[in-house]
């Protein structure tokens, strides 16, 4: 049996700045959260190493809502924008 959840978010993609507005936590934990591997399989690959880091915000949400559920049979309902 299948629930459906409705999930709103600003963005699909966050940088480490706006991750840390959404989430309520300072820029410099979600820098270590990516360097402790916490963030690492919500991580975009970069092309360059000079480019910048890019969370993959909706598929962290997803995550978040499975692990606290304790399931992860959902159908997600995805609202983008404000």
């Amino acid at each position: 049996m299948s629930n459906d959840i409705s999930i709103r978010v600003p963005k699909v993609m966050a940088t480490p700045a706006e991750f840390a507005e959404w989430e309520g936590r300072s820029r410099g934990s979600v820098y270590q959260m990516i360097h402790n591997g916490k963030l690492a399989k919500f991580l975009e690959r970069k092309e360059k190493p000079k480019d910048r880091v890019c969370i993959r915000y909706l598929e962290y949400k997803k995550e978040q809502v499975r692990k606290n559920m304790g399931q992860s049979n959902f159908n997600f309902n995805v609202i983008v924008g404000d």
